[in-house]
């Protein structure tokens, strides 16, 4: 068996992962570290919050099109599920913690959400329903997306029938669990309608892609 394509596409992803538009873009158009600003992320949330909205939806697209081209590079280049989905989890640690940046990056949901649009759609879609049911109750975006993705395991097997999926659907629900700990900890004690406790660190009501 022929591992090294495998191997070579998720260090490439991982690489790709790691370039980080939204840090790119705020340091061409201002000069400054967007990492210095709100909540010291490289996605599309923060730059928005720096460049509006016209930024926002720049960098999000880009980050979504690293994802589906992962995911395309895996259908085209034959790549077996495992090391198809293997590269899927790499393009999201590479924006979590970019070489090129000094492990210091954005949430990883936008390269998510592409990557899986192209390898498993259909896995997505009980996460958005529960996801829309639980904005609807909890009127937190962010909240609602990250507790919404604890179908996707479950998802992923009905859909591809194989181990590795829902191994990497694990393995990403625990990365982006991690990398929005700031918006979860504004659910602990202390925080009344989503508004931090004094000295807490600030609420996040949109997800960091």
């Amino acid at each position: 068996m022929h591992v090294w394509p495998d191997i070579v596409l998720v260090a490439a992803a991982y690489l790709l992962g790691g370039l980080s538009p939204g840090y790119w873009l705020v340091r061409w158009r201002t000069g400054i570290d967007v990492r210095t600003m709100g909540s010291g992320g490289t996605g599309a949330t923060n730059v928005g919050r720096v460049l509006g909205r016209g930024g926002y939806v720049v960098v999000l697209v880009v980050d979504m099109a690293k994802g589906a081209f992962v995911g395309w590079a895996a259908r085209v280049l034959g790549i077996p599920v495992a090391g198809a989905f293997a590269a899927a989890f790499a393009v999201v640690a590479g924006h979590v913690w970019p070489i090129w940046l000094g492990f210091r990056g954005g949430k990883g949901v936008g390269p998510f959400v592409g990557a899986w649009l192209v390898l498993a759609p259909l896995a997505l879609v009980p996460s958005l329903i529960l996801g829309l049911a639980l904005l609807a109750w909890l009127r937190r975006f962010s909240i609602a997306g990250l507790f919404s993705l604890i179908l996707l395991p479950a998802a992923a097997w009905w859909v591809t029938g194989a181990h590795t999926p829902v191994v990497v659907a694990c393995g990403t629900f625990s990365l982006l669990l991690w990398s929005h700990r700031a918006n979860l900890r504004s659910l602990a004690p202390g925080c009344a309608h989503g508004v931090p406790a004094p000295g807490s660190e600030t609420s996040m009501h949109t997800p960091q892609p």
